[in-house]
């Protein structure tokens, strides 16, 4: 298996980079045609050769399965996805995240980060050029989606390398300013091919039913096909909009819920306070999961920051940054894009902020990584699906709200809207791939029906064309591990523990829920 993931690591030396494996920071992955041919021939060498692997202990051969299903999911991802031929953005976000994180990673070694800063600048342009020619069948929605990246990216080179914590001293001063300045060029020039593909660009981020079944479980492990899942997202609709209209008549009866979202959205931190506030919730969310000893809380660190100019296109609101499994220093970051210039502001309501906090924070995501990152199995570590990292995450906020973290009516409406917004998100992610439903009919039901302004409603349709099967994970994902809680509830009767279930699922990182329910001994896979 570890040389499985060592090919992992040279098929895409960027996800290498996120983990804190250093080998191959200074290269970017490779999607030419012969680059892409010797990479799935060599996918399904190491299949055939896990597949007779025996492993003697239950523990192993949960993981060996977890690396057959990852492995099969890069063949399909290479060889039939081929998200490489549509979608300009995908190789722009590899081409910032690349250097991107080799700004933020702490505790590395001066020389040699300066050096693979260095190196990834000088390989951007031939990597570029190739994304040009291997851009074969352009999607119209992507390119749209590259051309909005382009000026992080360029902010990112011209600004970003001048971040007094990055120490490029040790560089020839020369060598650095002709590689910035040709990555400039290179990403202007990667801009205007960009605008010519829109003469001949189609409609192509659809990946069909087959496809998407076979992803479902393959990466996921997710039993249910395309319709079943259509239906579960339908009935969850159902439920969380009967839970939102019953909250709001808790806030002022015969006032339709709509109206008391939109008036609970103008309570908003200033500008000034709202890294504050969110430090606030984010310490309020800790101290709840400790004093209710939910779970085993891990003191890795985590920093609220003001996100950086260059990824402010990118994150037009907040995000989190997890450390990565091997990261010398585990450190959390939790980005907030503040408004300058002028702008509006663009942060989630008071009412909303323990959500988002819990969410992203303790017990969130940044406990789940930074427990995961500590665990011996290095598949446990470095491989995960959505359905557990994000189903996670949602499962909290319903953990929270039903041990009486959410105190207020207006914090346990966002969080049943939050509900609202992943269930259609699973009828979306569905209908945009295999039912024929455009981008725009995406946006507009957003729009409609969660009151998304009219430019995030576009930018969450254009993520969910880009990412099929991701955005159902959310409430799939919270559902499995719901069940995964009542199973162990009833069979371990007056032995059962919500801590100590915590704590044995979270041994498992982010393999798929049914891994974990394998392993716990409450099915078979």
């Amino acid at each position: 298996m570890s040389g499985y993931l060592d090919l992992r690591w040279r098929l895409n030396p960027v996800e290498a980079t996120y983990h804190g494996v250093t080998e191959f920071d200074g290269v970017f992955a490779a999607y030419d045609p012969e680059s892409v041919r010797e990479q799935l021939a060599a996918l399904v060498s190491y299949e055939n050769a896990i597949e007779e692997a025996e492993a003697e202990t239950l523990a192993e051969e949960i993981d060996r399965t977890a690396v057959l299903h990852s492995l099969r999911h890069d063949l399909l991802l290479l060889g039939q996805e081929r998200k490489f031929a549509h979608d300009p953005s995908f190789h722009l976000m590899h081409a910032v995240n690349g250097i991107f994180l080799l700004l933020t990673r702490g505790g590395a070694n001066p020389v040699e980060r300066a050096t693979s800063v260095l190196a990834r600048l000088q390989a951007l342009p031939a990597f570029l050029e190739t994304a040009a020619a291997v851009l074969t069948e352009p999607d119209s929605t992507f390119i749209g989606m590259g051309e909005s990246m382009i000026p992080g990216a360029i902010a990112l080179i011209q600004d970003g390398l001048d971040d007094p914590a990055l120490d490029l001293a040790m560089l020839d001063e020369l060598d650095l300013e002709h590689a910035r300045r040709v990555a400039v060029e290179s990403l202007e020039a990667f801009g205007d091919a960009l605008a010519e593909m829109r003469r001949r660009a189609g409609n192509h981020y659809a990946i069909g039913r087959a496809l998407f079944d076979r992803k479902l479980h393959t990466a996921h492990m997710i039993a249910e096909n395309a319709d079943e899942l259509l239906r579960y997202g339908e009935r969850l609709r159902a439920a969380a909009i009967a839970e939102i209209e019953q909250i709001a008549w808790e806030i002022e009866p015969r006032v339709p819920w709509q109206e008391i979202a939109a008036r609970l959205r103008t309570d908003i931190p200033s500008p000034g306070s709202a890294l504050h506030e969110y430090r606030q919730a984010m310490d309020a969310s800790r101290h709840f999961t400790i004093s209710r000893d939910l779970m085993p809380v891990p003191d890795t660190a985590l920093e609220v920051v003001p996100t950086p100019d260059f990824l402010r296109p990118l994150i037009p609101l907040a995000a989190y940054q997890g450390p990565g499994a091997f990261d010398p220093v585990q450190r959390g970051l939790f980005l907030v894009t503040l408004p300058e210039n002028g702008e509006s502001w663009r942060s989630h309501c008071r009412a909303e902020l323990p959500s988002t906090a819990l969410h992203e924070g303790i017990p969130g995501h940044h406990l789940q990584m930074s427990i995961g990152n500590r665990l011996p199995s290095v598949p446990r570590r470095v491989l995960s699906t959505p359905a557990a990292r994000e189903g996670w995450a949602l499962y909290c906020e319903s953990l929270m709200a039903e041990m009486g973290f959410l105190d207020s009516a207006a914090e346990r409406f966002f969080q049943a809207h939050h509900l609202l917004w992943r269930a259609i998100r699973v009828i979306l992610d569905v209908s945009l791939h295999t039912k024929g439903m455009s981008m725009e009919e995406a946006a507009a039901r957003l729009r409609d029906e969660l009151g998304f302004e009219p430019h995030v409603a576009e930018a969450e349709a254009k993520r969910y064309c880009a990412y099929p099967t991701y955005q159902l994970c959310y409430a799939v994902g919270r559902r499995d591990i719901l069940a995964l809680r009542e199973d162990a509830r009833r069979a371990r009767s007056d032995d059962f523990s919500l801590s100590a279930f915590h704590e044995e699922l979270l041994q498992y990182g982010a393999l798929p829920t049914a891994l974990a329910r394998w392993g716990m001994g409450l099915t078979a896979v």
